[in-house]
């Protein structure tokens, strides 16, 4: 009987996984605000009903979405904590965020580039906001000075826009990606080298 329950949770874990797929693509190429759960309901090929019973709301959907991600930076920082009041520690931190946005989806980077202000609004969006200054904090290190937190923040959006850049036609996404950390790890050394 045990078996059986399994077979539907599995069931439901992949519809649900589905949806969240589906929906992170079209809020990433239409916009959070212009796509309806009719759209999303149609492009999984299912009811509105049947997407009723995983997800009440597009807001649901998207905390779906967003929930997974925060819970995976939070990992990643959680992991650095013992070793971040080190410049190595905090590079090692700099190259796994980076290692996590290379298997992380473009729709995901484009979801929350694109729909910032969306995202801001919902009462999800002051997790995200929480997330990222402890992500940012925890580069920054101890004691930080003004220069320290504007070196961190830089070599961060460094990070993304080589992900929302890779597209380059003449460059491979992976030497993308592996230049834009480079050029990351520079701006957060600040012309130094080894520990602060």
């Amino acid at each position: 009987m045990a078996q059986g329950n399994a077979g539907v949770d599995h069931r439901r874990t992949d519809t649900r996984e589905r949806i969240l797929s589906v929906a992170l693509r079209l809020f990433a190429s239409q916009g959070y605000t212009n796509t309806s759960l009719r759209e999303i309901a149609d492009e999984l090929g299912v009811t509105k009903a049947a997407l009723y019973f995983h997800f009440k709301t597009k807001e649901e959907i998207l905390n779906g979405i967003l929930g997974d991600h925060l819970d995976r930076v939070n990992a990643i920082v959680d992991d650095a904590e013992p070793h971040l009041d080190t410049q190595a520690g905090r590079e090692d931190l700099l190259r796994r965020v980076a290692e996590y946005q290379a298997t992380r989806s473009k729709h995901l980077v484009g979801l929350i580039r694109e729909n910032f202000t969306e995202i801001s609004n919902l009462p999800f969006g002051a997790e995200m906001k929480k997330a990222r200054q402890r992500l940012l904090g925890a580069l920054t290190g101890p004691d930080p000075t003004l220069l320290d937190r504007v070196r961190v923040r830089t070599a961060f959006f460094a990070l993304h826009t080589a992900a929302v850049s890779a597209d380059w036609e003449d460059v491979e996404e992976a030497d993308v990606r592996e230049a834009a950390l480079t050029v990351a790890l520079e701006i957060l050394r600040g012309g130094q080298r080894g520990d602060r």
